[in-house]
């Protein structure tokens, strides 16, 4: 994996713990590289508990979004848990978080 390219995810994970923590969340790593949930986010006020698979947002060179999709280990642990995993989205270059239309899990 090229540099620029980890780089590139760890701003993005940055950028989204930052973004969960000024919503008011405690939020939690993963601690290995290659994990199945980049971060956990919980609300302390509410008791809700969030999985987020960070992505840094992609563009073709028509400038439309390259949306991405769980990875069939991650749909297995959803169904294994009942769990549900977020694709969040965030853009390096603007620093923008996009959180897509939360889904539910498949059953």
């Amino acid at each position: 994996m090229s540099f620029e390219k980890h780089g590139k995810g760890v701003i993005a994970t940055l950028l989204v713990h930052a973004d969960l923590i000024k919503r008011g969340y405690q939020v939690f790593t993963e601690d290995t590289s290659q994990g199945i949930i980049d971060l956990v986010a919980v609300h302390p006020e509410t008791g809700e508990t969030r999985y987020f698979d960070v992505k840094c947002l992609a563009r073709r060179a028509d400038g439309t979004k390259i949306n991405r999709i769980l990875k069939p280990v991650q749909r297995e642990f959803e169904a294994e848990s009942g769990l549900k995993i977020e694709l969040v989205y965030a853009d390096t270059e603007t620093y923008e978080v996009q959180y897509p239309i939360r889904r539910k899990v498949a059953a």
